[in-house]
């Protein structure tokens, strides 16, 4: 049985200055982790499945891949599913990375925060849910963009501000308050780079903000290569479209004649190709160079008269050596435009990344039915007393199927309400191999009780202290845990904790059928 869980802490990043933070969430974090990542049957508090689908990532074929933030590697798992030569994760919380680490045992993962990230360059960067969790987010925009490759990619996942001007916003969420970008602000972040607003990601409950997939690269200057036969217009255009723009325009026409009379420095080989027989047909000057295989000494003059930055070539190149001429602007850093912008995709396309994350939950439940960590079951107990005493109750925490690791506790935690609040004396426990433990529900769980009196307009403060949380061991689920509430003595047991079997060698076709039937379930959700 799955139980959906609905109370969530941030497992990850910094905490800005404004806002206080609790002294016990950081123990919390590396001891009591929250499930927040989504595995198939595993429901955590972020839609992982989802949010991949929405963030449009590029092929990571023989990439170098990093996630900040990492928390289980969900990400890390795709990248590496998706054929990255390398795949890094980084997380504050040592849990995270344990489980991580459990689930994805050939990535690499490591507990530290990211004010210093990981060696060398990546050609994708993902930051997903944890901008806001940066003490100075702008800085991290820009230590991760200088941790990219001249190619790479930012993936960032963030939640925009409703504001016209460009500001920091103050916002109340569920779990805290936080400061958010507008539109404004994230445009001034990142003015120094090329950006685009992919599409909307994923809600995340209990965050009132719209959350954006935000792609980042290097800015690059463009070059508009005019390459048509003499006599095509190309020489209008830049005297029109260009000149109103204020980009330079080279003329080829007149690079050549400068340099068959020696006014403009090239290399011996192309001004001896230029000077021979020399003649205005610049298109026969344009196939005798390009013959020669002088594609490179060419373009390095063309740069030379273009300047720094964007401009366009006015110069007739024969289609069989326009690939060589784009290829050696691109060396130098350019963007070459031709008929069509000729860059890199920085995405998938909308069915292609479907597609890849469904086959990619098909590899987690294939890991599922043959991984040899530990898998917390929870399976719930029909008892008569539960809806004569109870007007409601839930289950939070544990979830059925999480990664249990041997150094980490696990989090119990939920909520529960008996019919006549006054009269009855509610508790819950747990009864393991070695005693019984009883607990009081004397957490506050305002959202469970205003949902079960929602036409009551002032509900009791006492009433709102419904909720428990601890945490057990791991070697406790062995044989099994027992968990129910106490109800002026009389016990009501309501869920059992254990540890799956690990599976053999060969997975049985009942449990593998069985998986795929949950897989397909999850891909629809």
């Amino acid at each position: 049985m799955l139980f959906r869980g609905i109370f969530r802490l941030p497992t990850q990043g910094l905490f800005d200055p404004h806002v206080r933070r609790p002294e016990s969430l950081e123990s919390i974090g590396n001891t009591l982790m929250t499930q927040y990542q989504s595995f198939p049957g595993v429901k955590g508090a972020s839609e992982s499945l989802a949010k991949l689908r929405s963030l449009r990532l590029p092929s990571l074929q023989g990439k170098r891949f990093l996630d900040v933030g990492c928390n289980e590697g969900f990400f890390c798992g795709y990248a590496r599913f998706d054929g990255a030569s390398e795949v890094v994760g980084i997380d504050k919380s040592k849990v995270a990375v344990g489980r991580a680490q459990a689930r994805f045992p050939d990535c690499q993962f490591f507990a530290q925060s990211w004010e210093q990230l990981p060696a060398g360059q990546f050609d994708v960067i993902l930051l997903a849910s944890a901008l806001h969790y940066a003490e100075d987010q702008a800085a991290l925009v820009h230590r991760l963009m200088n941790a990219l490759t001249d190619d790479g990619t930012l993936v960032l996942e963030v939640g925009l501000a409703a504001s016209a001007r460009s500001e920091w916003v103050s916002v109340k969420r569920s779990i805290d308050e936080r400061l958010f970008p507008s539109r404004g602000k994230l445009a001034e972040i990142l003015e120094n780079y090329a950006w685009k607003i992919i599409g909307y990601s994923v809600q995340q409950a209990g965050d009132p903000l719209t959350r954006y997939t935000v792609h980042v690269r290097r800015q690059k200057p463009f070059v508009f290569l005019l390459l048509e036969p003499p006599g095509s217009g190309k020489t209008t255009l830049c005297r029109t479209l260009f000149a109103v723009a204020k980009v330079p325009v080279v003329s080829g026409d007149l690079t050549y004649r400068q340099l068959s009379d020696g006014r403009i420095a090239a290399s011996d080989a192309l001004v001896a190709a230029i000077s021979s027989d020399f003649s205005p047909q610049y298109d026969r000057v344009a196939e005798k160079v390009l013959a020669q295989g002088l594609a490179n000494d060419l373009v390095e003059v063309w740069c030379g008269r273009g300047g720094e930055g964007a401009f366009a070539i006015d110069s007739y190149v024969p289609e069989k050596y326009q690939e060589q001429i784009e290829d050696a602007f691109r060396a130098r850093g350019y963007v070459p435009v031709t008929l069509n912008w000729d860059m890199q995709r920085s995405m998938s396309a909308p069915n292609e990344a479907e597609k890849k994350a469904n086959s990619y939950v098909e590899t987690l439940v294939d890991w599922a039915t043959e991984t040899q960590a530990s898998i917390l079951r929870v399976t719930k107990i029909r008892s008569p007393a539960l809806a004569r005493i109870l007007s409601g109750w839930h289950l939070d925490h544990p979830v059925n199927g999480q990664v249990v690791t041997d150094d980490e506790q696990f989090t119990v935690a939920g909520w529960g309400l008996a019919h006549d609040m006054g009269a009855t004396d509610l508790q819950c426990y747990v009864r393991t191999a070695t005693g019984t433990d009883v607990f009081k529900l004397d957490r506050r769980w305002q959202d469970a009780v205003k949902a079960r009196f929602k036409d009551q307009v002032d509900v009791p403060e006492k009433l709102l202290h419904c909720g428990f949380r601890f945490a057990r061991n791991k070697s406790e689920l062995v044989p099994k845990i027992k968990f129910g509430f106490v109800a002026n003595g009389e016990e009501i047991p309501v869920a059992r904790f254990g540890l799956a079997e690990t599976p053999g060698d060969q997975p049985s076709l009942s449990r593998r059928l069985l998986s795929k039937v949950g897989a397909s379930v999850w891909r629809r959700r």
